[in-house]
C-alpha cells in the first residue's frame, strides 16, 4: 500500500462523512499525519468523552499517525472586544487545546477572528506603508492576549498554537503577514506561530503569497496546501489554479523547511494527486 509519511491530510476534504468513518478511510489509504478540521461535523471531537479520544489516540498509535487539529471558525473570534463572545471563545479555544493534549499534537491552527462593528469599517481602509491601522493594531494586541490567555488557562505545556492567514473576505483580520507577524511579536512566545495558507495569501493580489512568505517565513511551523484561480477559496488540487507553488516550494526548501505540508483540498479526489505533485517535486 502506498504511504505518505511526508504530508498531512485535512479531513476538510471529507466532511462528508463523520470523524470516525473519515479518519478510518484516511488511515485506511495510507497517509501517516491527519489535521482534523474541527468545524462543522467534525466539531464532534471537542465533546468526545475521556474514553473516546484515548480510543481514538490507540488507533493512531496503532496507525503510526501523528495529529494535529484545526481549532473551530465559527464561535471562535481571539479578536473581539465584547466580554460574552470573549468568554464563549476562549473556552472553545481551550478545550480543543485540552483534545490536542489529549491526542499529543504538536500544534493546533487558529485563525485571528474578525473585526467587530464600527472597527471592521475602519480595518476595511489601507493601512499606513510599513505597519497597521491604529484598529488592526488594537486587534493584533487583544489577540496576542487572547492567545497567552488560552495557553494558560489550558495546562497544556506541549501543545502551541499556529496562527494562519486568512482570505481577504470582509471583516476578517489576518489576511496579511505583517497583522500575524505583529501578533507574534506582541505575544512573544515560543509556543505560538505561524501556519501559512498558499491559497489565502494568493487571494490578496499578485505577487502577495511569496512576498508574504518570505516576511514570516522563520517564524512558520505548517504550511496549508491548495490551488485556486486567484478569485475564489476554492481548496483545487495543486497545479490546477494559479498559486504560484513551484516558486512556494522552492523558496521553502532553499530556507530550510521543516515543518509539516497539510493537503487541504474541498474534493477527496483531489488529495492523492496534490500528494504526487509534491513527491514530484522532492517534498
Amino acid at each position: 500500500m502506498e504511504t505518505y509519511g511526508h504530508y498531512a491530510v485535512s479531513t476538510y476534504a471529507y466532511l462528508s462523512l463523520t470523524l470516525e468513518e473519515a479518519v478510518r478511510k484516511i488511515a485506511g489509504e495510507g497517509w501517516k499525519a491527519i489535521e482534523i478540521m474541527c468545524e462543522g461535523p467534525h466539531g464532534e471531537l471537542l465533546d468526545w468523552p475521556a474514553e473516546r479520544l484515548a480510543e481514538l489516540k490507540r488507533f493512531g498509535s496503532e496507525h503510526g499517525i501523528a495529529w494535529t487539529l484545526h481549532a473551530p471558525i465559527t464561535g471562535c473570534n481571539p479578536a473581539t472586544r465584547y466580554s460574552e463572545p470573549l468568554r464563549a471563545s476562549l473556552d472553545l479555544l481551550v478545550r480543543t487545546i485540552r483534545v490536542a493534549e489529549a491526542l499529543e499534537c504538536a500544534h493546533i491552527v487558529v485563525h485571528p477572528g474578525e473585526a467587530d462593528g464600527d472597527e471592521a469599517t475602519a480595518h476595511e481602509s489601507s493601512s499606513p506603508a510599513g505597519g497597521l491601522a491604529a484598529d488592526d493594531e488594537g486587534a493584533a494586541l487583544r489577540v496576542a492576549a487572547f492567545l497567552r490567555e488560552a495557553l494558560h488557562a489550558a495546562e497544556a505545556p506541549a501543545v502551541s498554537i499556529a496562527l494562519e492567514n486568512v482570505p481577504p473576505y470582509p471583516g476578517l483580520l489576518g489576511t496579511d503577514a505583517a497583522f500575524l507577524g505583529r501578533v507574534l511579536q506582541l505575544a512573544d512566545s515560543p509556543r505560538i506561530g505561524i501556519v501559512f495558507d498558499v491559497g489565502h495569501a494568493h487571494l490578496t493580489g499578485a505577487g502577495q503569497c511569496l512576498s508574504s512568505l518570505r516576511s514570516v517565513l522563520f517564524d512558520i511551523v505548517s504550511i496549508h496546501l491548495s490551488d485556486n484561480g486567484g478569485k475564489h477559496d476554492d481548496h483545487q488540487r495543486l497545479g490546477a489554479g494559479t498559486v504560484p507553488l513551484e516558486e512556494t516550494v522552492e523558496l521553502l526548501k532553499k530556507a530550510g523547511y521543516s515543518g509539516s505540508w497539510v493537503i487541504e483540498m474541498r474534493d477527496a479526489a483531489d488529495v492523492q494527486p496534490s500528494a504526487e505533485w509534491l513527491r514530484q517535486r522532492g517534498i
